[in-house]
């Protein structure tokens, strides 16, 4: 029989092409792994870190919509990651964004987050007006723009004057001279002039320097904080979260540090009294501004000035005596009349903005009496108009954001015994994970309250 011979060469390919291919096989096998194993720790840590958000602090939300989480260690946040699922990783905090961030520019725009899904035509023009109206708004507004500008005219007024009475070496009248009442009653307390029961204001007060915008504040890293775009409707969201969330002195709630927190927000004094000073010396600038263009248009009134003013410079040589002394007697009546409307703002009415005739409170003749027991009550009830929350809401408008949003840090401590300086709003943490044989996945991670 005749011996068969094999050869070994296609076999021999065979089997290293099967070797080749249990390689692949496995390499893709390991590889699929690793990056199951990757996706799966990324998503426990995007989870975890989710969750650890979902730890928001309730009293600020509930309170003031606002969605922070209280404490910034960087130990207790990785233990609150493993507890949620992040096990077996290192992760370290790469970048972290406190509420306070920015002067308050993170706290500003978690206002506008916050505002903005509430925001209709009614929380935009009927709620900060509330029922005022638009052109009345308008108004004030020209009344504060112009409050620099009665300042000037005031100082120009007083200064023509002494200079006046320094070359007659002589001074006005005392008797029947409203210039010098209302020049006596600036030197006294406005609130004792204006408040229908002083004694009832509220006498408490905070130490300043414990508060956010006064102390040195812990800083989050790596998130760009600069100032946020900055239109009238951002401002306008601010102030109807103000109005919303902070009592005032027309609307007081117990059980609070201060009573008149918009007040403080526009005053940033230590005490409720020194706040509401303060307001009531910005609301009475609008109205003297209102009240003196109104005098300046009427006629009849002028000349009962005039002819005062020609009384009062009966003795003086100085030649156009008495028209210096006109326009000081029209910035006292403005004055007057403005010390009347604050006491109907203060007593819970409303006043109109732009004065008319049959509008008008105070008799020039009667402003001699005005702050002693021989005074005539001359206020009058007006259906419409301004009450003391529209020019708080007014005042509010037109005041600094950043100097706003830093107070509202202050209420914010104050009202919930919190440090803003610990409440996140972002984080971003760097995780490091150690899969089979050694190898390492690093991976970042972050959440941003929006």
């Amino acid at each position: 029989m005749k011996r068969q011979e094999f050869k070994g060469e296609i076999t021999a390919f065979l089997s290293l092409i099967f070797v080749l291919l249990l390689s692949l096989a496995g390499a893709l096998i390991q590889s699929a792994s690793i990056h199951i194993t990757k996706s799966m720790k990324r998503a426990d840590t995007e989870l975890a870190l989710e969750s650890v958000f979902a730890e928001y602090d309730q009293d600020m939300f509930e309170e003031y919509d606002l969605f922070v989480k209280i404490g910034t260690d960087e130990t207790t946040i990785s233990r609150r990651l493993w507890f949620y699922g992040a096990k077996n990783m290192e992760h370290k905090i790469q970048k972290i964004q406190l509420l306070s961030d920015g002067n308050g520019q993170v706290l500003y725009g978690q206002i506008i987050l916050a505002m903005g899904g509430k925001a209709t035509s009614d929380s935009l023009s009927g709620e900060t007006n509330s029922g005022a109206d638009k052109s009345e708004n308008m108004g004030t507004d020209f009344g504060a723009n112009m409050e620099m500008d009665l300042d000037g005219t005031q100082e120009q007024v007083s200064g023509e004057l002494q200079t006046i009475l320094q070359q007659e070496g002589q001074t006005l009248s005392v008797e029947d001279n409203p210039i010098e009442t209302v020049n006596q009653l600036k030197k006294s307390s406005l609130l004792s002039l204006i408040h229908p029961n002083p004694e009832s204001i509220s006498n408490r007060a905070v130490q300043m320097e414990d508060l956010a915008s006064q102390r040195s504040l812990q800083k989050g890293t790596g998130y760009d904080n600069e100032s946020l775009e900055s239109g009238v409707t951002q401002k306008a969201l601010l102030a109807a979260y103000i109005v919303e969330h902070f009592p005032n002195h027309a609307k007081q709630e117990e059980g609070e540090a201060l009573l008149y927190q918009q007040e403080y927000l526009l005053g940033g004094c230590s005490s409720d009294m020194e706040n509401l000073e303060a307001v009531a010396k910005k609301i009475l600038a609008i109205r003297m501004a209102a009240n003196y263009t109104y005098l300046l248009t009427d006629e009849t009134r002028q000349a009962e000035a005039e002819a005062m003013a020609v009384g009062l410079c009966s003795l003086m040589t100085v030649p156009g005596a008495s028209v210096v002394v006109k326009q000081a007697i029209l910035l006292a009546w403005a004055y007057g009349e403005s010390v009347l409307d604050m006491r109907s703002l203060f007593d819970g009415k409303k006043v109109p903005l732009v004065k008319a005739d049959e509008t008008w409170q105070s008799q020039l003749t009667n402003l001699v009496k005005l702050g002693t027991t021989e005074e005539v009550s001359e206020q009058k009830e007006f259906s419409e108009g301004l009450d003391y929350s529209d020019y708080i809401k007014t005042l509010l408008f037109a005041e600094n954001e950043e100097a706003l949003c830093m107070r509202t840090l202050d209420l914010l401590e104050l009202n919930l015994g919190i440090c803003v300086d610990e409440c996140v709003t972002a984080l971003e943490i760097k995780s490091t994970c150690e899969m089979q044989r050694g190898i390492k996945d690093t991976f970042v991670t972050d959440f941003e309250y929006k």
